[in-house]
């Protein structure tokens, strides 16, 4: 959780707040910011929404801190702006089928 301690300290809460408010043990906040072990999924999502910010920011995914919902995506460059205008669109079935497909692209460039 590259970005976690950043962004706690961004916010000025300390690990014992954080751990606190989200019935967290503080040592398993110590352990997350030094890499020691990991969220699980419901662990991530309220660190994320608790903290204002998004869960590929705390892994450290990108460098932006701005929680997606507050992204202005017509500001991207066009095709990230189509391909994602795009996928809002799609039900449910077909994101997990973009999603498939676009980490199998990845995963062949490597």
């Amino acid at each position: 959780m590259k970005n976690l301690k950043l962004i706690r300290q961004k916010r000025n809460i300390t690990q014992s707040k954080l751990a606190t408010d989200l019935d967290i043990k503080q040592e398993s906040i110590s352990a997350y910011e030094s890499g020691k072990s990991y969220p699980n999924t419901d662990t991530l999502i309220k660190l994320a929404d608790y903290l204002n910010t998004s869960i590929d920011y705390l892994l450290g995914r990108t460098e932006n801190d701005t929680p997606i919902q507050d992204l202005n995506i017509k500001t991207l460059n066009p095709k990230t702006y189509k391909i994602l205008n795009n996928f809002i669109m799609l039900n449910e079935s077909k994101k997990d089928d973009v999603i498939w497909y676009s980490e199998a692209i990845r995963k062949r460039e490597k």
